[in-house]
């Protein structure tokens, strides 16, 4: 998903770059990345991750020699080698990888510009992999709070971050704060989105599991039974 976002991105900072007064040398550079670009993107979105490999390394190689760090063509590329990074297991440079592009991003974009929310959870869920939870719901909190700020705090989009950020809290050995959280947000999709969605009842199976863990096994039980209920009529009212 977020390869595909990125994809999307690139057609406008590659469509800027080549409406300038470059010389042709240098757009022929930016056409070299944008082919191993989308088709590194492609390959990824396939599950095809030699040629994913092969293509977005290609795109890094010619935009670390090519482009400023500030470059959006720069920026899009660590968008999309920092899944490709956590896909082959190496964290810690994906980590890093995404503090460069977020810093770049947040000089060329604004700190409070929305297309800091995916590269911020991106970011967020490499340093959970990580176990860095303090980094990790660092980033969470502030892709929370630019949700809440454009989306407002019933959203869909908002309340799937706070849930992210509730599994992250369960992982980080924070039970209780988890706990809170997920009672919260089961009550803001039924506000949100009124009675009986499904996501309240998919979020409501995640507070069980957090309640199992906890050993609140009958609460668990409860939420299980709620979840259930809804899911029934969701599925006899589609």
């Amino acid at each position: 998903m977020m390869i595909a976002r990125a994809a999307r991105a690139l057609g406008l900072a590659v469509g800027l770059a080549l409406a300038s007064t470059a010389p042709a040398w240098s757009q022929d550079v930016a056409a070299e990345w944008e082919q191993h670009m989308r088709a590194g993107a492609q390959a990824y979105g396939l599950a095809q991750m030699d040629v994913a490999t092969r293509e977005l390394e290609a795109a890094l190689a010619i935009a670390e020699k090519n482009f400023a760090n500030d470059d959006t063509k720069m920026i899009n590329t660590w968008l999309n080698v920092v899944p490709l990074r956590r896909s082959q297991n190496k964290l810690a440079e994906a980590a890093a990888t995404g503090e460069l592009m977020l810093a770049r991003l947040g000089k060329v974009a604004g700190e409070n510009s929305p297309d800091l929310m995916a590269p911020l959870v991106m970011v967020a869920a490499t340093y959970r992999d990580l176990k860095d939870w303090a980094n990790s719901d660092k980033l969470y909190q502030r892709t929370i709070a630019l949700h809440d700020e454009y989306y407002g705090d019933a959203h869909p989009r908002t309340i799937t971050m706070l849930e992210d950020r509730a599994v992250m809290l369960g992982l980080a050995g924070r039970g209780a704060e988890s706990l809170e959280l997920f009672a919260d947000l089961v009550d803001r999709w039924r506000y949100g989105l009124g009675d009986n969605h499904i996501r309240e009842a998919i979020s409501r199976r995640g507070y069980a599991d957090a309640l199992r863990k906890a050993g609140r096994d009958a609460e668990a039980v409860a939420q299980e039974k709620i979840a259930d209920q809804i899911s029934f009529i969701w599925e006899a009212g589609r």
